[in-house]
């Protein structure tokens, strides 16, 4: 099988730059079958780079956990990238294996077309932006997010950590994407009563042609309503947990380079964007336990951080 020369230079990048692999370490390629291509060309990447490279296969997943085999190769590796069409970055799997000291790089529903357009980043800029951001919200008590289209929603902040999301990943246990651009917390459960328009996109749902109405009391989506992407939305919801509908991130795009796109990787990195997120957040300091987690991304948001403004429609101004 030839592997696509074009994914196989620009995961050379990654592995040697953005995750700083040794090459006395094991990395591990996840893939499935949606994304079997991809995955190839990054085991084709490794061994090329000279490291030790396992290629694993998993099913193709719309929630739970990976299977165990896929989660003892995740827990024995050293570096990581997760390119599976469902999100592994909030399984519990993925914790164990970033606990053990791996460094991951979670790519869910990596395609070619990300692949060749958008991994290529202003990772420096990034950094410093993301880093701001983080710091500032991790101080932060409360973030409040408006829109003209209607949302109007406040979450509390107090006592969650921020994370940047800069695409350097070479410290044990290290979590990001590639391609990266996001501040993003957990905010506090339970508290969250309000409105959100989405206008820009949903996980697993795509590219919205109308807006649709959230609402949420107490941390919880309490009524879906719009056209054709509210009927996929809750059609998606379906056969989810309950908590699937409860709060679970608040997060803004950092990545100039990055367009709205139709897939979550990319599009919750865009700069001038938002993004908030419903069901599992165990992973990044919550206590939401779900077997799915998704991105809502808002367009041209006013966001106040404790009542100073930081974002104007989407202009950030800090």
């Amino acid at each position: 099988m030839e592997a696509n020369r074009k994914i196989v230079e620009a995961a050379k990048k990654l592995i040697l730059n953005c995750m700083g692999t040794k090459m006395d370490e094991k990395l591990l390629i996840v893939a499935d079958e949606k994304t079997f291509d991809l995955g190839y060309g990054f085991a084709v990447a490794g061994r090329e780079c000279g490291i030790e490279t396992t290629f694993v296969e998993a099913p193709t997943q719309t929630k739970g956990e990976p299977p165990e085999a896929v989660a003892a190769a995740m827990e024995a590796a050293d570096v990581e990238f997760l390119l599976t069409s469902m999100s592994y970055s909030h399984v519990k799997a993925r914790i164990v294996a970033t606990e053990k000291g791996a460094r991951i790089a979670s790519m869910p529903m990596m395609n070619m077309e990300i692949a060749e357009n958008y991994l290529d980043a202003d990772y420096p800029f990034i950094k410093k932006i993301s880093e701001e951001l983080a710091e500032m919200l991790t101080k932060a008590k409360t973030v409040r997010v408006t829109t003209e289209k209607g949302t109007d929603i406040t979450f509390s902040a107090e006592g969650r950590e921020c994370h940047a999301d800069t695409g350097l990943l070479t410290n044990k246990g290290d979590l990001g994407n590639l391609p990266a651009g996001e501040a993003y917390f957990a905010p506090i459960e339970n508290i969250g009563t309000g409105t959100i328009v989405v206008d820009g996109c949903i996980a697993y749902v795509g590219v919205l042609e109308d807006d649709i109405k959230l609402t949420l009391a107490d941390g919880m989506i309490t009524n879906i309503e719009g056209g054709k992407g509210a009927a996929k939305l809750l059609d998606f919801l379906k056969d989810k947990d309950v908590e699937a509908k409860g709060i679970a991130e608040f997060g803004i795009g950092t990545n100039p380079g990055a367009k709205i796109i139709g897939h979550p990787l990319v599009d919750e990195k865009v700069w001038g964007t938002i993004h908030i997120a419903f069901g599992m957040n165990l992973s990044f300091g919550g206590t939401r336990e779900s077997n799915i987690h998704y991105d809502c991304i808002i367009n041209k948001p006013t966001v106040y951080v404790d009542d100073v403004m930081i974002m104007k429609d989407g202009e950030h101004i800090y």
